[in-house]
């Protein structure tokens, strides 16, 4: 069964401005921020994110490079998939 959560936050204007959230979208771009970071703690994985964001792949990566995060791709990454791809 799905679980859904709505979050009603309240921030001062001057934060709200600098996270970029003052407009319309503004659910969507905290929504996305907050995806965002549990990716970059390794709490979601890439399709985690891709589908929770519902982007389409070229604009998810533009957006995560927007914001400085990389694909969490190892050295241990690359060896198994030297493995696994002929």
């Amino acid at each position: 069964m799905a679980f859904e959560m709505e979050l009603n936050l309240q921030l001062p204007e001057e934060l709200a401005q600098a996270a970029g959230l003052v407009g319309n979208p503004a659910s969507d771009r905290a929504k996305f921020l907050l995806l965002l970071e549990l990716y970059r703690e390794g709490r979601l994985s890439l399709g985690r994110l891709a589908e929770l964001s519902d982007l389409p792949q070229a604009e998810l990566l533009q957006r995560m490079e927007e914001h400085g995060t990389y694909l969490n791709y190892s050295s241990d990454d690359l060896t198994e998939d030297r493995r696994n791809f002929p």
